[in-house]
C-alpha cells in the first residue's frame, strides 16, 4: 500500500491544534508547524477564555464608520483606528464598511451563530470523549446593560438568534445581583443583564496543550521553532512548504491567523484578514479567595466598552478592546490602565484585595476578516486549504471549524451549512 503523504498544518494556535487532532483522529497523517517553542503562544495564549455563541456579531456593526472616524482623535476609544494604518486598510476597510449594512450584518451574525453554536456543542462532546480538563466550566455568561437603550439593543440581537437556538434570560437588577452578588458594589450603575446559559469558560492555552498531546498520541507530529518561508507550487498545485533548510511535501492547511495573507499572497490569493489587537490582564485570586471575598462566578461582558471579566480557574482575566495598528505587538500601558479601571469600577471590593504587582499583561492580534466571517475549506489552488479569520470567535469556533475543514478534505458533507465560510465565489450567505 502506498504511504499517504501527511497534511501540513501551518500554525499552532487553536485552529491549528484542533485541525491536527481532527485529521489524525480520522486516520489522516498530519504534521503541524509552529514557529514558537510551544503551542498557543500567540493569540490563543491569554484570550478571553469564553466560548460565547451569544456574541457572534461582527464588530463592523451599523454605524462603525463614525466610531472609527472618531477614534482617530481619541486614544481611549475601545475600538481604535490608528491614522498610520489607513493606507494599509483601504481596500479591506471598504469591504468592512460595505458589510456593516444592517441587512448584511444581520445575515453574517446569523451565519456566525450557526457555526459558534455547533462548535460549542462539539467542544463539549470532544471534552467528554477525551475527558479533557482545561479549567472548563459551564456557568453561562452575563451581558450587562446600563440603560434601557442598551437593553433594547441586547435583546434585539438575542431575539434575532433565538430561532436559531440561542437561549437567554433577561435579568432585572435585583435578579442579576442574586445571581452574581460580586456586582453588588459596582460603581457604574448596572440596570440588568442577559444571561446566556449555553456559554462556556475554559483556558484556551491549556486546551491546546492538552489536545496537542492527544493528537501526538494518535500519530500526529508537531515541529517547533520552524517558520514556513513559502509554499511550494508545482503544475498549479501546492505540494508542500519550505522551512529554513528543510522541505516538507504534502497538502497544506493555513491556520496562521494574521500571517495567513502573507503566506498565500505570492500564489495570487487575496485573503482579506487584518490584525485587530486586543489586550488582557490576568490576576491571581490568591489570598482574596481564601478570605472568602465575593468573587464573580460568571464571565461579565460589557459590549459598550468591549471589555469582559472572566473567572478562569485560580485566576481572573480582564480583556477586550480592538486596535487597528497593523502587526504591532507592543503593549500600550494606556490600554492596560483602561482594563484595570473597568475592573476597579465593576468589582471594587474584589479589586482592593488583589495583588496588582503580579498581574500578567498580554496583547494578541485577532485575525479579523473584512466581512466578519472565517475562511474554512478549499481554495482555487489544489492542495491548499484554509482555516483562519475567526477574529474574536477563535476559541468559540475552533473545534467546529476543524470538523468542517476535515469534512471538506475527506469529501463528507459538513453537519451544518458551511457555504458562508467558503473562499471566493462559493462564499454565500
Amino acid at each position: 500500500m502506498k504511504k499517504q503523504t501527511p497534511v501540513l498544518i501551518v500554525g499552532g494556535g487553536l485552529c491549528g491544534i484542533t485541525t491536527l487532532y481532527e485529521l489524525v483522529s480520522r486516520d489522516i497523517p498530519a504534521i503541524l508547524i509552529e514557529r514558537d517553542g510551544a503551542v498557543a503562544q500567540g493569540t490563543s495564549y491569554a484570550n478571553g477564555g469564553v466560548l460565547h455563541p451569544s456574541l457572534p456579531d461582527p464588530w463592523n456593526n451599523p454605524g462603525i464608520g463614525r466610531v472609527l472616524l472618531a477614534s482617530l482623535f481619541d486614544r481611549h476609544a475601545p475600538v481604535r483606528l490608528h491614522p498610520k494604518q489607513i493606507p494599509n486598510l483601504a481596500l479591506w476597510g471598504l469591504d468592512f464598511l460595505r458589510n456593516s449594512s444592517p441587512t448584511r450584518h444581520q445575515a453574517i451574525t446569523c451565519a456566525n451563530f450557526r457555526l459558534a453554536h455547533y462548535s460549542t456543542r462539539q467542544t463539549d462532546a470532544l471534552t467528554q470523549f477525551l475527558n479533557l480538563t482545561y479549567e472548563n466550566r459551564a456557568p453561562g455568561s452575563l451581558k450587562i446593560y446600563r440603560s434601557d437603550a442598551e437593553r433594547r439593543e441586547a435583546i434585539a440581537l438575542a431575539d434575532l438568534l433565538k430561532p436559531l437556538g440561542l437561549v437567554y434570560e433577561d435579568l432585572d437588577q435585583a435578579t442579576l445581583l442574586e445571581r452574581e452578588p460580586a456586582l453588588m458594589h459596582c460603581l457604574d450603575p448596572v440596570r440588568g443583564a442577559l444571561l446566556f446559559s449555553d456559554d462556556r469558560v475554559g483556558n484556551a492555552r491549556v486546551f491546546c496543550e492538552t489536545l496537542a498531546a492527544q493528537a501526538e498520541a494518535r500519530g500526529g507530529r508537531i515541529i517547533y521553532q520552524e517558520t514556513v518561508k513559502h509554499l511550494l507550487r508545482e503544475n498549479g498545485r501546492v505540494v508542500g512548504v519550505q522551512l529554513g533548510t528543510e522541505t516538507l511535501h504534502g497538502e497544506v492547511v493555513i491556520c496562521a491567523g494574521v500571517d495567513a495573507p502573507a503566506l498565500v499572497g505570492p500564489l495570487g490569493l487575496t485573503l482579506p484578514i487584518r490584525p485587530a489587537k486586543g489586550y488582557s490582564i490576568t490576576l491571581d485570586k490568591g489570598e482574596a479567595a481564601a478570605r472568602h471575598i465575593m468573587m464573580p462566578t460568571h464571565p461579565i461582558v460589557d459590549a459598550t466598552f468591549h471589555i469582559a471579566i472572566t473567572p478562569l480557574g485560580p485566576k481572573l482575566r480582564v480583556l477586550g478592546m480592538a486596535e487597528f495598528m497593523g502587526h504591532d505587538r507592543t503593549i500600550d500601558p494606556t490600554r492596560l490602565s483602561m482594563l484595570r479601571g473597568f475592573f476597579e469600577r465593576t468589582l471594587p471590593e474584589v479589586s482592593k484585595q488583589l495583588d496588582w504587582n503580579t498581574v500578567e499583561n498580554w496583547c494578541g492580534l485577532r485575525p479579523m476578516s473584512s466581512d466578519g466571517r472565517p475562511f474554512i475549506g478549499p481554495t482555487p489552488i489544489q492542495g491548499l486549504w484554509l482555516n483562519c479569520g475567526q477574529g474574536h470567535l477563535g476559541w468559540t469556533m475552533a473545534v467546529g471549524s476543524a470538523r468542517i475543514l476535515a469534512d471538506h478534505m475527506t469529501g463528507r458533507a459538513p453537519e451544518i451549512d458551511a457555504r458562508a465560510f467558503a473562499y471566493g465565489k462559493a462564499r454565500q450567505l
